[in-house]
């Protein structure tokens, strides 16, 4: 088998965790400026976390030197809040696949998300998979989600020592946008509905592969090895 490299987004795709870090988010800015709402204020769609932050800095004027402080708050009270969160959990047969490719001699987990590095880190921990992955492409970029992504196969191919072509990555997400950035990758898309998008949309954006949920785990394993 060809080397394999399995890029997974976080949250609706993992692990379930609701709107943690929009409220963590939310929390710092009223915490440190009064400023309520503020990711909902600064009109922000679809977007990586830095093109998020930078827009809020923006949007009320707050200098780029705050950048440090306000992260530190926001991931102490991301770390806060997933504490709490009691419906916190990992997406069924996720914890059984990680564990069959991080056992695999030519399979490689890797994360592919809009979440700060050290926000995904902080996400994983509370549910404690963060351990499966030492590389990806992450939220830090001021791109998209495809420029993430070859950040982290560029990444994943130093730490492994191994080439991956690109119909060997696959892309595993809940949303139309992982969908999205594994056909401008080139990659093998890999939809799975256990997110905000219901399973009739993820059809319509044509994924090579769609999933309702990861349960029967082994189908996904026969996937990814019937495409050497």
């Amino acid at each position: 088998m060809a080397n394999k490299l399995i890029l997974w987004d976080v949250d609706g795709t993992l692990m379930h965790c609701g709107s943690n870090g929009t409220m963590a988010l939310n929390k710092t800015f009223r915490e440190i400026y009064g400023i309520e709402n503020a990711f909902e204020k600064a009109g922000i769609g679809r977007a990586m976390d830095a093109v998020i932050l930078d827009c809020i800095l923006e949007s009320f004027s707050i200098a780029d030197a705050d950048r440090e402080g306000i992260m530190s708050a926001y991931i102490s009270n991301l770390e806060e809040i997933l504490r709490y969160n009691e419906s916190k959990r990992v997406m069924p047969g996720v914890r059984e696949l990680l564990d069959y490719i991080d056992k695999h001699p030519a399979l490689f987990n890797g994360l592919l998300t809009s979440n700060f590095r050290i926000g995904a880190r902080t996400k994983l921990d509370s549910v404690m998979i963060s351990g499966y992955f030492n590389v990806g492409g992450f939220g830090d970029i001021r791109g998209e989600k495809w420029d993430a992504a070859l950040a982290g196969i560029e990444e994943a191919e130093s730490h492994f020592g191994v080439s991956f072509t690109k119909r060997d990555v696959f892309v595993i997400g809940d949303s139309a946008y992982d969908i999205e950035c594994a056909k401008r990758l080139g990659a093998v898309s890999v939809g799975v509905a256990t997110g905000w998008t219901d399973i009739d949309t993820l059809k319509s954006y044509e994924p090579d592969h769609l999933f309702s949920d990861l349960s029967d785990f082994e189908k996904v394993v026969r996937i990814i090895g019937s495409n050497a």
